[in-house]
């Protein structure tokens, strides 16, 4: 068994099909077939059977998939860190969610490859409802995200923390409070975060279990959509306290909740043997700025 046989196989997992597999690898399908059932051969499973989604896995090659792509990440980490011992320039794929941003602006994220001039960091950002589980199945070495969810061979660390707060204009009745229970927003027109598919806001789970549905009128993406409808329309927002420190819009009033709902930012990374040079870095780099906070 050789890497590239590994590479070929997860390449057919992913797309279901030896065809596109193929097409990515640039080989022939009859090269790709031939690949994979000589690892058949070798292992003495099958790997595949054909259904009508195409190239399913049976239970061996689901788990020849977890473990080939942990190895193929082990690969990737130890050519990084050959490159950084032999002076070459190594590389960090770093992802971060929109919100977290106002606290670790990206201009500070991209100083890390001038602190460590032999590693380049290379970052991309993404919507905080994005599933970041899709996100590490690509070559990511470490992100930065709200929350915690089941992710497969992943470590989580707490680099700061966060709550939710609300916000309305300085006109709005309740702006006048410092604090309030949830149970104060039963009437309110909200607007809220837009929650990643097959997810519920964290906000929103809280109300339910205060007993009652919360009347969202609008979830935002973007948190400048939050602050205009609050400004404007006289609704509340549900917003992140880090956010609006960071944001600092002069127009609002930023109320605390009774009822703590975290809003935690996490440094995500695989798990593996031997943390990387580069990973490791970046985590001091990280957790050294947020110390200030």
């Amino acid at each position: 068994m050789n890497t590239e046989a590994l590479e070929y196989f997860i390449k057919v997992y992913e797309k279901n099909s030896v065809t596109a597999a193929a097409k990515d690898l640039f080989i022939t399908p009859q090269g790709v077939s031939k690949t994979i059932r000589q690892l058949e051969i070798e292992l003495e499973a099958e790997l595949f059977y054909r259904s009508s989604r195409g190239m399913e896995a049976t239970k061996a090659g689901e788990l020849l998939y977890a473990r080939a792509k942990h190895i193929h990440y082990l690969i990737e980490d130890i050519k990084k860190e050959i490159n950084i011992i032999s002076g070459k320039k190594g590389s960090l794929n770093v992802v971060i969610t929109y919100s977290i941003t106002s606290i670790l602006p990206v201009d500070f994220l991209y100083q890390f490859s001038q602190v460590y001039p032999d590693i380049q960091i290379k970052l991309k950002e993404y919507p905080d409802e994005y599933p970041i589980n899709e996100i590490f199945q690509e070559e990511v070495d470490v992100g930065l995200v709200i929350g915690t969810e089941e992710m497969e061979n992943c470590e989580f660390e707490l680099i700061a923390e966060g709550e939710f707060v609300v916000i309305v204009s300085k006109e709005h009745p309740l702006a006048g409070k410092d604090e309030i229970s949830i149970m104060d927003l039963t009437s309110e027109a909200l607007v809220v975060k837009a929650a990643g598919e097959g997810k519920e806001n964290g906000f929103v789970e809280k109300c339910m279990e205060q007993g009652f549905s919360p009347q969202i009128i609008h979830e935002f993406g973007s948190i400048i959509s939050a602050h205009r409808l609050c400004e404007r329309n006289g609704t509340v927002g549900i917003s992140i306290d880090f956010v609006e420190e960071a944001l600092m819009n002069d127009n609002l009033k930023r109320i605390k909740l009774k009822e703590k709902i975290p809003q935690d930012i996490y440094l995500v990374f695989r798990k593996r043997g031997v943390q990387s040079k580069a990973v490791a870095l970046f985590q001091r780099y990280v957790k050294d700025r947020c110390k200030s906070f």
